[in-house]
């Protein structure tokens, strides 16, 4: 059975909009780093189309404030994901959360 299509709220879209254009500070990217690294420990069960083609971990190590929005947008799935390690979901709302402040 295929996934039903995530749609995103008028303040998640904001936010993601709000990454792409501001620049992004050391706790944002930290806060990626932190949920990419959790997401490589964990089984999230993301779809091809959802993966990026270098692992987690890789993404982690190399990731640009280009990245972010990406990030933002796998931390939105995740939380909205039932069965996730509570690590996993806790990393993805502090990512959120750090986003917001910007």
């Amino acid at each position: 059975m295929p996934r039903k299509k995530l749609h995103f709220d008028e303040n998640a879209l904001k936010l993601i909009k709000k990454c792409e254009d501001k620049e992004v500070d050391t706790t944002v990217m930290g806060a990626c780093r932190v949920l990419l690294e959790e997401m490589d420990r964990g089984d999230i069960g993301f779809t091809n189309e959802d993966r990026p083609d270098e692992s987690y971990i890789e993404m982690a190590q190399n990731i640009k404030p280009e990245d972010v929005p990406k990030v933002l947008i796998m931390a939105f799935k995740i939380k909205e994901r039932n069965k996730i390690e509570p690590e996993l979901k806790i990393a993805a709302n502090r990512l959120i959360r750090a986003i917001e402040a910007l």
